[in-house]
């Protein structure tokens, strides 16, 4: 049976390297729904929604948002439709951009690939198939509360191998070992099992990436039906097409010895699982708790970002101070040494010795003192900052944005690497 009528969005969720940009454009043709580019701000977008809204409601019954009876759910909801009308108001724009690059490099066109095949198909709503939106689905419940998410798995090992073989646009690797393929394939896939167990099978929708090469008709009608639109064969038309391709040679092997095989063994449990057509098991209040409380440490880490900065500024400025102190220390001790050293070495060399490890340790203090004021101590404290800001993150090492973007235009399609 399939779900009731919604025209929320719709988010292609997963790893990178799963199929995700594939299976967007697939949707993408069907007549009412909208192909979009990867978009990788939505996320952040409803963080910063999240820090917005602590603040207008910081003083309680004498804040603004509070007064006005504004809840959160209000609160994002309403700028949730603004985002949905913007992106569906500039479907034309969209398509006029579209032919127009087309025109530039005819060689890209591809009919398979069309934000749309005529004037009067609706598009009454859109598709995006930006992986990292893996991190946020609590966030884009909140701006959308119609919105569907298609969870589309991949066997962990063919995605390691694939990651492994990718490289970006500026050249650079997706990754540079197997076990950060692996922890990336872990990041992604386990918030979408999690938001699975959490808001249930009419909002979180799961198929695997052979059922969709493998059985592609029985696929697309599974997932349409899910999103409770009718069936068209255009869905099927970019599968002829092989975008963003890897190109993993015969006899590629990932396996590397140092790599930790508590998370390879993880991975490979997980993938196995969702292999299955069944849904993984998990506690649904409690991982829709774990959903929510994610989403809110987030929101209060950005909230608090500002001064947590503020205070590491003031303590390398403290630092920076006695650092200076110790080093007009060890630079008077230094000098002492030295003009101990010269009116020994210009009279007689009785205690010779003393002085000698008098001005050795303090030539060793001011080395160490030099080194340290090189490396930079305020450099020190912005690193340390950064990486704390990198450990309370959603985001991998790398933007899967940039992993797997797959179009630029109506019809057109990324030269095959």
């Amino acid at each position: 049976m399939c779900a009731k009528r919604s025209d929320g969005p719709i988010f292609v969720v997963g790893s990178p390297r799963s199929g995700t940009s594939i299976l967007t454009w697939c949707l993408g043709q069907h007549a009412n729904i909208l192909p979009q580019e990867e978009s990788g701000w939505l996320g952040e977008f409803a963080v910063s929604l999240g820090v917005h809204f602590r603040t207008g409601t910081a003083c309680g019954a004498r804040s603004q948002l509070t007064s006005l009876g504004i809840d959160d759910a209000n609160f994002f909801r309403t700028f949730g439709n603004c985002v949905n009308t913007m992106i569906l108001n500039h479907r034309f724009r969209q398509e006029d951009m579209s032919r127009e690059l087309g025109r530039t490099d005819p060689s890209q066109i591809n009919p398979a690939f069309r934000v749309s095949r005529s004037a009067e198909e609706p598009k009454l709503r859109w598709v995006d198939g930006t992986p990292e939106y893996s991190y946020y689905i609590a966030g884009l419940r909140k701006l959308f509360p119609d919105a569907k998410f298609v969870h589309i798995v991949r066997d962990v090992r063919s995605v390691v191998d694939s990651m492994l073989n990718f490289r970006m646009s500026d050249g650079r690797k997706l990754v540079e070992t197997e076990q950060q393929a692996y922890e990336y394939w872990l990041g992604t896939v386990q918030p979408c099992v999690h938001a699975e167990s959490a808001y249930g099978p009419e909002v979180v929708h799961r198929l695997r990436y052979e059922d969709l090469l493998h059985r592609p008709e029985q696929t697309i009608r599974s997932v349409l039906c899910f999103l409770n639109e009718t069936y068209m064969d255009a869905c099927l038309q970019p599968l002829a097409s092989k975008i963003n391709s890897s190109q993993v040679q015969a006899g590629f092997d990932a396996r590397e010895s140092h790599s930790d095989m508590h998370v390879l063994e993880r991975a490979w449990h997980l993938s196995d699982q969702l292999q299955q057509s069944k849904p993984v098991s998990y506690d649904t209040n409690e991982t829709f708790a774990l959903l929510e409380e994610t989403f809110s440490k987030r929101v209060a880490f950005i909230a608090e970002l500002g001064v947590m900065y503020a205070a590491a500024q003031r303590k390398v400025t403290t630092l920076t101070k006695r650092l200076n102190r110790c080093g007009v220390g060890l630079a008077t001790n230094f000098l002492l040494s030295s003009i101990a050293l010269y009116t020994l070495w210009m009279g007689s060399w009785s205690g010779t010795s003393a002085i000698a490890t008098w001005f050795l340790s303090s030539s060793i203090g001011i080395i160490g003192y030099l080194a340290i004021r090189w490396a930079g101590l305020r450099g020190y404290g912005i690193r340390m900052l950064r990486r704390y800001h990198g450990h309370n993150s959603f985001k991998p090492p790398v933007s899967a944005g940039d992993a797997s973007r797959p179009l630029r235009a109506q019809g057109l399609e990324i030269k095959k690497i």
